[in-house]
Protein backbone atom coordinates (compact mmCIF):
# COMPACT_ATOMS: atom_id res chain seq x y z
CA UNK A 1 0.00 0.00 0.00
CA UNK A 2 1.17 3.55 -0.60
CA UNK A 3 0.57 7.02 0.64
CA UNK A 4 -1.45 9.29 -1.64
CA UNK A 5 -2.34 13.08 -1.65
CA UNK A 6 -5.84 13.21 -2.88
CA UNK A 7 -7.64 16.49 -3.40
CA UNK A 8 -11.24 17.81 -3.96
CA UNK A 9 -13.75 20.19 -3.86
CA UNK A 10 -15.95 19.61 -1.55
CA UNK A 11 -19.10 22.63 -1.15
CA UNK A 12 -16.74 25.38 -2.01
CA UNK A 13 -13.75 24.35 -0.11
CA UNK A 14 -10.37 22.42 -1.47
CA UNK A 15 -9.62 19.50 0.96
CA UNK A 16 -6.51 17.78 1.03
CA UNK A 17 -6.13 14.63 2.75
CA UNK A 18 -3.47 11.94 2.58
CA UNK A 19 -5.08 8.31 1.86
CA UNK A 20 -3.31 4.53 2.34
CA UNK A 21 -4.67 2.85 -0.87
CA UNK A 22 -3.22 0.25 -3.61
CA UNK A 23 -3.32 2.16 -6.12
CA UNK A 24 -4.46 5.90 -7.72
CA UNK A 25 -7.83 4.82 -8.68
CA UNK A 26 -8.93 3.25 -5.28
CA UNK A 27 -7.22 6.37 -3.33
CA UNK A 28 -10.08 8.41 -5.01
CA UNK A 29 -12.76 5.89 -4.76
CA UNK A 30 -11.81 6.04 -0.90
CA UNK A 31 -12.11 9.89 -0.99
CA UNK A 32 -15.10 9.40 -2.72
CA UNK A 33 -16.67 6.84 -0.21
CA UNK A 34 -15.75 9.79 2.68
CA UNK A 35 -17.14 13.01 0.96
CA UNK A 36 -20.18 11.13 -1.35
CA UNK A 37 -20.49 15.29 -2.68
CA UNK A 38 -17.21 15.39 -3.91
CA UNK A 39 -16.38 17.51 -7.12
CA UNK A 40 -12.88 17.17 -9.42
CA UNK A 41 -10.67 14.46 -7.32
CA UNK A 42 -7.52 13.94 -8.26
CA UNK A 43 -3.83 12.85 -6.91
CA UNK A 44 -1.63 15.86 -6.79
CA UNK A 45 1.43 13.47 -6.07
CA UNK A 46 3.76 13.09 -8.77
CA UNK A 47 3.14 9.25 -9.96
CA UNK A 48 5.65 8.45 -11.97
CA UNK A 49 8.98 9.21 -10.14
CA UNK A 50 11.42 6.89 -9.60
CA UNK A 51 11.81 5.26 -6.48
Amino acid sequence: MKNFLISGLVGEYRIKINLFAISPNHAIKVFQQKYPKAEDIYVIQDLFKGK
